[in-house]
């Protein structure tokens, strides 16, 4: 069975609704676990250990609710049938991103990676993975080439700065990136403010 690109898939208004509400949890996800982060230093794993369910161990079951499991469940019956369906594979990693199965669904955001190298929905959950997994480097890597691919990305942008500057200690490098972020006409009012604000923090002080 011949792969189903994703390029060729056209989500309805519906849909389009529900990968906006999904792309907001997950950045939302992302600044919470980076704020925990940043006010326990000394405890780095304490947001994965919070949520054994479904978290970096890879177990399934506790901190799943009945209608994810479901949802879940009903995915990986699709893939049974459509292994090489990228849609399935992109919708089932989002699925296991949103209940803090982060081991799981990087395995399949890599397999949308392997095929389309520059789908940016799939690096930025992958990018969310390694970062989840204290894989520091990698997630600063993802987030770039995103950037490198949408250049007025500024939620890439910004993740890219951020895990620079607090897990990499490169700050010359973190304080450039939110320079352009703040520079590019495009960027938002919001992610603006937040990026000023940012370049104003000592890392060091965190």
């Amino acid at each position: 069975m011949t792969s189903k690109s994703l390029k060729d898939f056209t989500l309805s208004g519906g849909q389009k609704a529900v990968v906006w509400l999904l792309g907001l949890a997950l950045v939302a996800l992302f600044i919470s676990s980076l704020t925990y982060r940043m006010s326990h230093p000394g405890n780095k794993v304490e947001f994965q250990q919070q949520s054994k369910g479904g978290g970096m161990s890879g177990g399934m079951g506790e901190g799943m609710s009945e209608d994810a499991m479901k949802n879940v469940r009903a995915l990986m019956e699709q893939m049974g049938k459509e292994p090489d369906n990228l849609e399935i594979q992109l919708e089932l990693a989002n699925s296991f991103m949103m209940i803090r199965a982060y081991g799981r669904a990087q395995t399949f955001f890599e397999k949308v990676v392997s095929v389309e190298p520059e789908n940016v929905q799939a690096l930025m959950g992958l990018g969310m993975c390694y970062y989840q997994a204290e894989q520091f480097e990698q997630a600063a890597t993802v987030f770039d080439k995103i950037v490198a691919i949408e250049p007025d990305d500024s939620m890439a942008g910004f993740n890219a700065a951020i895990v620079k500057k607090y897990y990499l200690h490169k700050h010359e490098d973190a304080d450039a990136q939110l320079k352009q972020i703040i520079a590019n006409p495009k960027t938002s009012a919001e992610m603006k403010k937040r990026a000023e604000e940012e370049l104003k923090k000592d890392a060091h002080a965190e």
